[in-house]
């Protein structure tokens, strides 16, 4: 289960086995309550992930009733109660598996695809334009999540499996050219799984040493 927000609408995905559904959610009416708008499968029912930059909502591995996509993006911007699916990341990158996660700024998406790495792709409204990937790192495994931090090109991701790798930072300032800066860890055999920045703190979510900050 996972969601997140534009203008006042949340927007609720989960990866359950169907029966299932894509939510939205009025916000506009809080703290008093809450209005579902949409519940349906009808435009897709399963998603892992999903993460909202401008206008547009993308999701990972997505499900509808007739297709499975490693990554597909919809347009909120001409009913947020009724989004628009805009693409599929198969139709440009067939070789792509899963897109398990993906941080997404001004239409570059970073996206984690598990065992294949990171790549780095353009939405250009239309379609998906590749421009580099990290398939090979030190400590190197299941390509979980990434952030990046606020004004700059430092980012950090998690490998989720095998269990206790350390999280990485990279520089993608250069997105053909990805450099590889350093690793980190808790201190002990713990698993990091989803990392958030703010300014230079890293804030992650560890299976067994719970929430840790990072400078």
């Amino acid at each position: 289960r996972e969601f997140k927000t534009y203008s006042h609408y949340a927007y609720l995905v989960s990866d359950d086995s169907p029966p299932n559904s894509f939510q939205i959610v009025d916000l506009n009416y809080l703290p008093d309550s809450v209005h579902v708008v949409y519940d349906s499968n009808q435009l897709f029912q399963n998603s892992h992930t999903v993460f909202i930059d401008g206008h547009y909502l993308y999701c990972g591995y997505n499900r509808t009733l007739t297709n499975t996509y490693s990554m597909a993006v919809y347009d909120l911007a001409p009913n947020p109660e009724l989004p628009v699916f805009v693409r599929g990341l198969n139709t440009d990158d067939p070789s792509i598996n899963l897109v398990h996660d993906m941080f997404v700024r001004n239409d570059t998406v970073y996206a984690s695809c598990g065992y294949q790495g990171m790549y780095v792709y353009k939405f250009t409204g239309s379609n998906f334009v590749s421009l580099g990937s990290l398939t090979s790192y030190p400590s190197n495994g299941y390509n979980h999540s990434s952030a990046m931090a606020p004004g700059s090109n430092k980012m950090v991701f998690c490998d989720e499996v095998p269990t206790g790798l350390p999280v990485k930072v990279i520089d993608v300032t250069n997105p053909s050219n990805i450099v590889f800066k350093s690793t980190f860890s808790s201190g002990s055999t713990a698993t990091p799984h989803n990392p958030y920045m703010l300014g230079e703190h890293v804030v992650i979510a560890y299976y067994q040493d719970g929430l840790q900050i990072f400078d």
